[in-house]
């Protein structure tokens, strides 16, 4: 007879559970190695290609969709990157992706990328609840002696022997401050403990913590919130739903709902047009700079346009959200629904032409770059809702659209050297654009090639932009640094930077800060 029929379902239960706590606990010990006293680089990647098969492994057999493959291979592309640019944004990411990774393959079968984050994003907290509560899938273990039932979990030690262990320590904490007497017996304890706290070994113990923490959120399979059996049930296409209930019948609702309609979105059409032809006489062919920071122009305009947008795709969803799309008599209102849209869609092009002289005339910064992919992405948002409503899709499918549509954005995002890219443009358009020094200073330590300049080229620089800028540059010190404090900062990152490298373990190395050290040397 074969063995697996000897081995029921209880025991190969408690076999993976033990199996789980032993990959947890490697896993944990190979994270403090990897990450004490290191810099994230090299170290990340190969944390990854230990832990996305050990993620494979315990939730096979694993069945491939085309965002299972897709994540998987974003976050392979992501830990490149990582290793190649080393930025913030795509250590970030990384970690995001890594997270939602190890939900789309605990809950197979997601096709909408919004839903597998969202449900991943509760199952950090979930895993580290199931291990305390037995949450997630509580084992029964049969004993041959007395065949009773015992649940097998971390929750006996929990009540056992931390929760008695930890009360107890508050109270000879208590005693210990009311009783000088009392703290003498305890005081050669406490002074062997405080010698513990601030060694070594304290501080590598809190990161084999963390790490069993971030092991139990990879590896660790709890029950979903609903989010999961959402996407399984969902469907791109809407399909009408069929009211019986002749009593409280009433036969012009979908009018009434269709005039209303024609009505609103008539007079919007109207009010959206006599903005947007301002727009195109002051903004677009008439544009002139008053010597203002902007703000009113630029970071209220564009996010009060960008909230208005929003709106406007709200209401649009709203009039389409139920029957009224299979109203026979649906046409003008499809029509002036749709020029709604195209007309956000040019008040688009005027909070990209907002932003635009924003950079021209102080420069790139992470909020303007950020800005043109938001409105990317809402682009993209105005032109499913034209396919929803043309050709009758459900919410789910712009869920789905608009998540793919962001998860490839954030692709993009981290393939670039985005600090780089600010250092380099900035500085080359400094005869037109304003110099914020404290921002400059405070870019990674792959532009300082390009920040470092000499106090003769930061004189000519600050000479040019006194004469160009239409406002006093002084009237502004107490936020704009001078060239003087911008020089003394930037040169003492280079030595903290040149001393970390030449110091630094193998594990920290990525190729932005080799070559960045290779400049700095040729300096």
């Amino acid at each position: 007879m074969p063995i697996f029929q000897f081995i029921n379902a209880e025991n190969l239960s408690l076999m993976k559970k033990k199996q789980i706590v032993l990959l947890n606990l490697l896993t944990a010990i190979i994270f403090a190695l990897l990450f004490y006293k290191n810099y994230v680089g090299l170290n990340l990647l190969l944390f990854e290609i230990l832990v996305v098969p050990i993620m494979i492994y315990l939730n096979k057999p694993v069945k491939f969709n085309k965002l299972n493959i897709s994540v998987l291979a974003g976050l392979g592309i992501y830990a490149i990157m990582v290793l190649i640019l080393n930025t913030s944004w795509s250590i970030f990411v990384n970690i995001i992706t890594l997270f939602t990774l190890s939900g789309v393959l605990a809950y197979q079968g997601f096709r909408s990328y919004i839903h597998a984050f969202a449900e991943s994003f509760f199952r950090l907290f979930s895993s580290q609840i199931s291990i305390l509560l037995d949450w997630g899938e509580p084992v029964i273990i049969n004993t041959q002696k007395d065949n009773k039932k015992n649940k097998f979990g971390i929750n006996k030690v929990v009540y056992l022997i931390i929760i008695p262990f930890s009360v107890l320590i508050l109270f000879i904490v208590l005693y210990t401050s009311a009783s000088s007497k009392f703290y003498a017996q305890f005081e050669e304890i406490f002074s062997a403990f405080q010698r513990f706290l601030e060694s070594i070994y304290f501080l590598f113990i809190i990161f084999i913590i963390f790490g069993s923490i971030v092991a139990n959120a990879l590896y660790m399979k709890t029950k979903p919130v609903g989010l999961h059996n959402l996407d399984l049930n969902s469907k791109d296409n809407l399909f009408r739903i069929r009211k019986r209930n002749y009593i409280n019948f009433k036969p012009t609702g979908l009018k009434m709902q269709y005039l209303s309609g024609v009505v609103l979105l008539a007079s919007l059409n109207f009010l959206i047009m006599y903005f947007n032809i301002l727009d195109f006489i002051y903004l677009w062919f008439g544009f002139e700079w008053d010597g203002t920071f902007l703000k009113e122009f630029v970071h209220e305009g564009t996010w009060v346009l960008v909230f208005s947008i929003f709106l406007s795709a709200g209401i649009a969803l709203f009039f389409f959200r139920r029957n009224l799309n299979f109203y026979s008599k649906n046409k003008w209102l499809k029509r002036l629904t749709i020029l709604w849209i195209a007309q956000n869609m040019i008040m688009l092009v005027s909070v990209v032409l907002r932003n635009y002289w924003y950079i021209h005339y102080f420069g790139l910064a992470y909020k303007r770059i950020a800005v043109l992919f938001f409105l990317l992405l809402t682009l993209v948002g105005l032109i499913t809702i034209i396919i929803k409503i043309t050709n009758i899709k459900s919410s789910y499918y712009l869920w789905k659209v608009n998540g793919f549509a962001l998860f490839t954005v954030l692709v993009l995002t981290t393939c670039v050297n985005w600090d780089l890219h600010i250092a380099k443009y900035n500085f080359k358009h400094y005869n037109r654009s304003l110099i914020d020094f404290r921002f400059m200073a405070k870019l990674n330590n792959s532009a300082l090639p390009y920040t470092i300049k000499t106090l003769e080229e930061l004189e000519e620089i600050n000479k040019i932009q006194e004469e160009a800028m239409p406002f006093e540059l002084s009237e502004h010190r107490s936020y704009l640094w001078d060239i003087y404090t911008y020089q003394v900062e930037v040169l003492e990152k280079r030595h903290r930077f040149v001393e970390r490298y030449e110091n630094m373990n193998w594990l920290e190395w990525n190729l932005a800060d080799y070559q960045t050290y290779q400049k700095l040397q040729n300096m």
